[in-house]
């Protein structure tokens, strides 16, 4: 069982890395700007489902390169490492998480890439405030 759930989360990745930058941002979304949790998806095993957040999280991502707010509040700093991953880092920078975005209307979706990562799925849903 563990080996078909690493399978098809290395083709999710492998499909999400396949996508045109074009894609990523259809109509006038961006990532700057204040984003709010709506939830998280997860797997435990199975098909991933989406847990809506009890909490008011968010993420304040500006076009400097920095980041405040509640959802991770562990990261001050974030970078493009490419057109399709984030890199996150803690303001004294001895500390990053690389995240796997997507963006499509007023929806951002973050997934762990590394050095954490979610063998059975798992990621964030925000919508642009």
């Amino acid at each position: 069982m563990k080996s078909f759930t690493l399978f098809l989360f290395i083709i999710a990745i492998a499909a999400i890395s396949a996508c045109k930058k074009s894609n990523l941002t259809p109509g006038n979304a961006t990532l700057p700007g204040n984003w709010k949790v709506t939830g998280n998806w997860i797997s435990s095993g199975g098909p991933m489902y989406f847990v809506p957040s009890t909490k008011n999280d968010h993420v304040q991502f500006n076009a400097n390169g920095t980041m405040s707010g509640s959802a991770f509040p562990d990261f001050k700093l974030y970078t493009f490492k490419d057109s399709v991953t984030i890199k996150m880092t803690s303001a004294d920078r001895t500390r990053y998480e690389d995240y796997i975005y997507k963006i499509k209307d007023d929806t951002l979706t973050l997934g762990l890439a590394g050095p954490t990562i979610c063998i059975e799925g798992c990621a964030v849903e925000l919508v642009k405030d």
